[in-house]
């Protein structure tokens, strides 16, 4: 299904009237929460509605529902939705899609949410956790990166130390920080779909390295993801996206 929106959506009464409006459109049953760039509303028909500080609204979820939603908001925002074509599409190039898969490290994602909003991608990333089409991750890994799957263009996989771990030969004291055991399988899945020219990974401090993925270019961080910045850029842009200079410094500040 054709996604409606083409343009920005924004927001114009204050941000703490939004539940009240999300009411006036007809939903009225939703949890709400706040981030550090955005308020997450996810409605029970499996749509996320981001409203950010900026006052942009961003969908995400199910995408059999998600048109609906827009729908009932731009109306009642008295924006008329973009027309969706009666007959036969025409064949179009799909939209760059950047998938994220991250371990229990929330800060670091929603810096990495920041810096892609920056960069002018806020209606072009699925985070692992925001499907809302009631399949497990790694279904929605498969439908969305499956073969013929040709909208996701990049995937972004941020390693964190969010485990400890050792081999039983080594013993317990060559102990070391590791991911998640499900971000190393889902990042194998993201290079085995997408090739490793259209995944970054951002390895944040000192964590145990897959064995079988050395040769891998990684991502190094300390403290905050826009560390990687400059090196993540320039792997967007070889993978097609395009990006404006003061996008750029934005996203490094």
């Amino acid at each position: 299904m054709q996604e409606l929106t083409e343009m920005p959506i924004t927001y114009p009464y204050p941000r703490e009237s939004f539940p009240d409006f999300l009411g006036e459109c007809g939903f009225t049953n939703f949890s709400h929460e706040q981030r550090e760039t955005c308020d997450c509303y996810r409605l029970t028909n499996g749509v996320i509605v981001n409203l950010y500080t900026t006052r942009t609204i961003q969908f995400q979820g199910n995408p059999q529902e998600r048109p609906n939603v827009e729908t009932a908001i731009m109306t009642h925002l008295g924006t008329p939705p973009t027309a969706t074509p009666l007959a036969v599409e025409q064949p179009s190039e799909l939209p760059k899609k950047i998938f994220i898969v991250h371990g229990h490290d929330h800060t670091a994602k929603e810096q990495l949410e920041l810096i892609l909003h920056k960069l002018g991608l806020p209606d072009h990333f699925i985070l692992q956790n925001t499907g809302g089409t009631g399949l497990t991750i790694i279904e929605e890994l498969e439908r969305e990166i499956g073969q013929g799957q040709t909208a996701t263009r990049f995937g972004i996989v941020l390693l964190t130390p969010d485990d400890m771990g050792y081999s039983k030969r080594a013993g317990e004291a060559e102990i070391q920080p590791r991911a998640r055991q499900n971000v190393v399988l889902e990042m194998g899945m993201l290079l085995s779909s997408l090739g490793r020219s259209n995944v970054a990974i951002l390895q944040k401090q000192h964590l145990e390295q897959p064995s079988d993925a050395n040769g891998i270019l990684y991502l190094n961080f300390n403290d905050h993801v826009r560390e990687t910045v400059p090196r993540l850029v320039q792997r967007l842009q070889n993978s097609g996206f395009e990006f404006t200079q003061a996008q750029i410094a934005n996203a490094s500040s």
